[in-house]
């Protein structure tokens, strides 16, 4: 395999791909749960505080990343920190 640029560390693709995917599992997890368990709105608040335990998770994941210096999978954080604050946007505008 021929290295193209010796000198430069790739972007390690599978920290990046962590760090984006696992601020959104508890919500997953939560939204899946309330469909599957209660009957009607009962599940609301689950839902709704599913949606919004995400960005706080991702905080959470960012001063850990930031603290054992994983580069990579804090841009990955950062990434979807910044797509849920655009949900939040346009969902309080309207």
């Amino acid at each position: 395999m021929v290295d193209v640029m010796p000198g430069k560390d790739s972007l390690h693709l599978w920290p990046l791909t962590k760090g984006f995917v696992m601020p959104f599992i508890p919500s997953v997890l939560g939204i899946i749960y309330a469909i599957n368990s209660t009957d009607g709105l009962a599940g609301l608040p689950i839902i709704v505080l599913s949606i919004f335990v995400a960005p706080i998770i991702a905080v959470g994941f960012l001063i850990y990343e930031y603290y054992t210096e994983q580069r990579s999978m804090m841009y990955g954080t950062v990434a979807a920190l910044f797509l849920m604050s655009l949900y939040w946007i346009t969902l309080f505008s309207s």
